[in-house]
């Protein structure tokens, strides 16, 4: 289930806690040693309930392994509160718990409704933890930092968080941007802790969406650009079928659970996965029944490559069902073959922490069903690849329990999409781009204009922020292709900004967006006399706080630092020391 917006929504972050106060808060957990950052808003005194912490992840259809190395969790009462470390006032309220040893967890192996659990005889990655009773607006997950000397619990790793791909040996770096910045996530109901309570919950990577290939220094490596989804353990339910076609093995086929929720004209996906590439089964779950319900109505949607799209409309969930107890059988759906076109924008879109969604539409029913999804390049601001769109009709049928699933073909919009993007933080979403369409092999450029992106909103004014490169520590970093204290290296030329909101790419400025500022400013040694601007970031409003993530490459060397900025009263001036 995504988050954060009523969208759908994640950070990292490697912190120590500023200030031990309320002594015994988080004491107790089976899987970690608490401490917390101040006490704040959320309960205080000895009335506690338990919270356990479990992680699953959509599927991973490229990559071997993903791993990320977690040092801690946060939560607060507040969902508009920042985290800094570096600020005894931003640090306060937060109720933080670190592990006692970083835990290095492959999210690859986190699919088709698997928890961590499963493959810890059953322990949660944070198990039982003490909080305070409260409702819990936010949550962060913090993650080593991929630029720092290795410290995971898996051997034989080089990197904190790293990619490893199918049939490729090698260890590519996943660069976690503002990594002690953490990686937010607003539930769309607070966690509600009460006195002897015990509450469940899983996070929710999407390593297929948010690991975007990049290749910023002329090698590949990954960035993410984390959008953590949350359930509520106690208050899901599953689905399970299984897909026949002929080729499941490069047809990428993708099932996503939907729902109308109020307020939005667009069909949220709750939840999504993939098949089992031999026998073609899938769950889906956790799918939230939210409130005092017992059912939730989702609708499936199944698409592929070279396939047409098929929904299941109506499908009923029961609350407490899982994939192998009571869950609600789809049985054998059989996809058809078809065509598709491919997509890319005209120019670039800032910000470049933008998504796009791709929706269509069928007869009698007026809220689109969301299709595809892909993050912009946050370097460069359009796809990394064009994505691919169905020419084909969108095969329609209704559940009714019990009874075999009827398809239709419905050509309402075949090979008819529309397109909107989003973006993180005080954004709105940008106009529409309608009437996307091709035939088959076709290769068709999107006319994005300026009002497609998201806008500054919220309140919020575009403000800028500068930032101070401070060149002193350079050499000292100790991760892969960092100078390991070395002395006298050539400083590197080339470099890109990234603006951050809890742990989310928001912008980003330099070299891969045509902007040789920033790689001269490190060059040159950095410095006032060397100042770089990064604008359009929405501030002069409450909660504008961001970090900043600098990267640096060129002449055999990597520099990497980052900061913590508030824009809440308006343009800014940062200093960022590069290691």
């Amino acid at each position: 289930m995504k988050t954060d917006h009523s969208l759908e929504g994640w950070s990292v972050c490697r912190l120590l806690a500023m200030l031990l106060l309320c002594a015994g808060i988080m004491a107790g957990c089976g899987s970690g040693s608490g401490q917390s950052a101040g006490v704040g808003t959320g309960g205080t005194g000895s009335s506690v309930g338990k919270v356990s912490i479990d992680i699953t992840d959509a599927p991973a259809m490229d990559y071997s392994h993903v791993y990320v190395t977690v040092i801690g969790v946060a939560f607060h009462t507040s969902k508009n509160v920042g985290f800094d470390s570096y600020s005894t006032a931003r640090s306060a309220g937060w109720k933080r718990l670190d592990l006692p040893i970083p835990k290095t967890i492959d999210l690859a192996q986190l699919a088709n409704g698997a928890m961590y659990a499963d493959g810890n005889a059953g322990a949660s990655l944070f198990n039982n933890l003490d909080l305070p009773v409260g409702n819990y607006q936010q949550i962060r997950i913090f993650l080593a930092s991929t630029e720092d000397a290795y410290t995971g619990s898996v051997p034989g790793l080089s990197y904190n968080n790293e990619v490893q791909l199918v049939g490729d040996t090698a260890h590519y770096p996943l660069r976690i941007p503002t990594a002690d910045e953490g990686i937010r996530l607003i539930p769309e109901s607070p966690v509600v802790v009460t006195a002897g309570g015990s509450v469940k919950i899983a996070l929710d990577f999407n390593l297929n969406n948010d690991v975007v290939e990049v290749t910023p220094n002329g090698t590949k490596e990954f960035i993410i650009k984390p959008r953590l989804g949350y359930f509520d353990m106690n208050s899901v339910g599953a689905v399970k079928g299984t897909v026949s076609f002929g080729n499941l093995s490069t047809s990428r086929i993708v099932i996503k659970a939907q729902q109308v929720a109020s307020g939005v004209n667009y069909r949220i996906v709750r939840r999504w996965t993939g098949v089992d590439r031999s026998t073609g089964r899938f769950n889906l779950y956790p799918l939230p029944v939210f409130g005092n319900a017992t059912t939730a109505t989702y609708d499936i949607l199944l698409r592929g490559r070279n396939l047409q799209t098929a929904i299941v409309k109506g499908v009923k969930v029961h609350k407490g069902t899982t994939p192998s107890s009571g869950a609600v059988d789809l049985g054998t759906i059989t996809m058809q073959p078809g065509g598709e076109y491919s997509a890319q924008l005209g120019v670039p879109m800032h910000p470049t922490g933008s998504w796009m969604s791709f929706y269509q539409s069928i007869a009698g029913d007026p809220i689109p069903f969301e299709v595809r999804y892909r993050h912009l390049d946050p370097y460069g601001g359009k796809f990394g690849k064009a994505v691919e769109l169905s020419t084909g009709p969108i095969q329609v049928a209704t559940h009714t329990p019990g009874q075999a699933l009827t398809f239709a073909a419905d050509a309402t919009s075949q090979g008819l999409f529309s397109a909107v993007a989003d973006a993180p933080g005080y954004f709105a979403r940008g106009a529409a781009m309608a009437g996307i369409t091709g035939v088959a092999g076709q290769a068709v450029t999107m006319n994005n204009l300026s009002a497609n992106a998201p806008q500054v909103s919220g309140g919020a004014a575009a403000t800028s922020v500068s930032m101070i490169f401070d060149m002193t520590p350079f050499g000292s970093g100790r991760g892969p292709g960092m100078g390991m204290g070395g002395i006298n290296l050539p400083k590197p030329n080339k470099g890109q900004l990234f603006v951050t909101h809890g742990g989310m790419i928001v912008d980003s400025l330099g070299t891969l967006t045509g902007d040789a500022a920033i790689g001269s400013a490190m060059h040159n040694g950095g410095g006032a006399g060397n100042t770089v601007a990064i604008g359009n970031i929405p501030g002069s409003v409450a909660g504008a706080f961001y970090g900043v993530y600098g990267l640096g490459w060129g002449n055999g060397v990597i520099a990497a630092g980052s900061t913590r900025v508030d824009m809440s009263a308006g343009n800014t001036t940062a200093v960022i020391r590069m290691r």
